[in-house]
C-alpha cells in the first residue's frame, strides 16, 4: 500500500520502540514523506532526544533507519496539488497542505496519520496506526 506518512507518525517512532516503529520499519509498504520533515526534526533534534530519553546520537541513530524506510520528495514534486489539497482540507491545519498534496501528486492510497484533524479527505483514505494494524493482521491471515 502507498502511504504518505504524517510527521506524528514519524516522531512517534523516534521517541520509543513501538508498534509504530516497527511498522514503520517491517510494514512492507510504500512509505513517503515531503523531505521537509526531516529539517523540522532537526530543528527540534534536542527537544525530541530529550522527549525520548535518548542521546542525540541514539536518536540520529533511529531516524537514520527510519529515513532508510521511507522516500522523500522535496516539494517540486507535489507543488502542483497544494492547491487542491487546501481546499480539501477546508481551513485546517495548514502543515497538513504539504502531505496531503503529496497523496495527490502520487495517487496514495492514504495518509497514515494520528491527527485527529484528519478524516477522509475527498476519496483520499486517512489511516491511523490500528488501522495500519489491522490490514497487516488481515493480510498475515490470507498468507
Amino acid at each position: 500500500m502507498k502511504l504518505v506518512v504524517d510527521a506524528n507518525i514519524l516522531i512517534a517512532a523516534l521517541l520509543r520502540d513501538s508498534t509504530t516503529r516497527r511498522l514503520l520499519v517491517l510494514g512492507g509498504h510504500d512509505l513517503h514523506v515531503p523531505e521537509y520533515l526531516f529539517d523540522e526534526i532537526e530543528i527540534h533534534r534536542d527537544e525530541l532526544a530529550r522527549r525520548s530519553g535518548q542521546t542525540t546520537d541514539a536518536l540520529e541513530e533511529a531516524l537514520r533507519i527510519l529515513r532508510g524506510h521511507v522516500t522523500e520528495h522535496e516539494e517540486a514534486d507535489y507543488v502542483d496539488e497544494l492547491g487542491k489539497a487546501g481546499s480539501l482540507l477546508g481551513g485546517r491545519d495548514p502543515k497538513d497542505t504539504p502531505y496531503v498534496a503529496l497523496a495527490l501528486a502520487l495517487q496514495a492510497d492514504g495518509i497514515w496519520t494520528e491527527d485527529r484533524g484528519l478524516v477522509s479527505l475527498g476519496g483520499l483514505a486517512v489511516y491511523r496506526t490500528s488501522d495500519i494494524v489491522r490490514l497487516a493482521l488481515q493480510s498475515a491471515r490470507r498468507e
